[in-house]
């Protein structure tokens, strides 16, 4: 009889839906958009530490009957609250953008001044927004992927006849 390992299938379902939603993505220009809206190309490293994340919780489906393996789990609970946390610096670097620069030498009686002011405080606010997106929804997925792993711990392995 085979052991069919439930929390890795679950897992591989999961990683299925998130590469197809971002190929989906790719094909709406949403990765183009998430590169241009972020100048400090911080929701970048969230995405990096998210596709890290998700392997090592693959990982951890794949042995899940190994100690060890269940201890890193803290790890990737960490990095999903590091996620935010980076998106939150994402957003406060946005703000010091929009506004550090934004009214020095601010010409209100000049339009193009004003148009210029305007343009650099969307680049920031921009920044802050999709950083904040970006870690907001990489870290709601990788805790997605842990609750449903954590969940199938209790039966993982169930018996397949052949």
């Amino acid at each position: 009889m085979k052991s069919l390992n439930i929390a890795l299938l679950k897992w591989w379902v999961q990683v299925t839906c998130i590469v197809f939603a971002s190929v989906v993505a790719n094909e709406l220009g949403w990765w183009q958009a998430l590169w241009n809206a972020d100048i400090t190309k911080i929701s970048m490293g969230i995405l990096a530490v998210f596709v890290v994340t998700t392997m090592l919780t693959g990982y951890i489906s794949k042995n899940y009957q190994d100690k060890k393996a269940q201890l890193l789990s803290n790890y990737v609970w960490f990095s999903s609250e590091a996620m935010i946390t980076l998106g939150m610096i994402g957003t406060v670097a946005g703000f010091l953008l929009m506004l550090g620069s934004a009214f020095s030498n601010l010409d209100v009686t000049n339009i193009a001044n004003v148009q210029s002011a305007i343009a650099d405080m969307a680049i920031g606010m921009s920044t802050a927004l999709s950083t904040t997106l970006i870690g907001l929804i990489c870290s709601v997925l990788i805790k997605a992927q842990m609750v449903i792993l954590e969940n199938s711990w209790d039966g993982s392995a169930t018996e397949v006849q052949e």
